[in-house]
């Protein structure tokens, strides 16, 4: 589990998340004030994308990093 954290939006207190479950759609609530952050249920395929493209991106970058050594 890859967990970071972020700050709330209402009160400033780091709320702990999980990026993957984030990406599929878990929301997740401030343990202080009890607000909740997530992704929007629409911009779920936009980030899925982007965060697919961001993959191939570090494998092709990884990838000429050792051809060229």
């Amino acid at each position: 589990m890859q967990e970071q954290s972020i700050p709330c939006p209402v009160c400033q207190t780091k709320i702990p998340f999980d990026v993957h479950a984030l990406l599929r759609g878990v929301a997740f609530t401030c343990p202080s004030c009890f607000a909740s952050i997530g992704i929007a249920q629409e911009a779920l395929p936009t980030v899925n994308d982007a965060m697919q493209k961001l993959e191939e991106l570090k494998k092709n970058i990884h990838s000429a990093k050792k051809s060229s050594s």
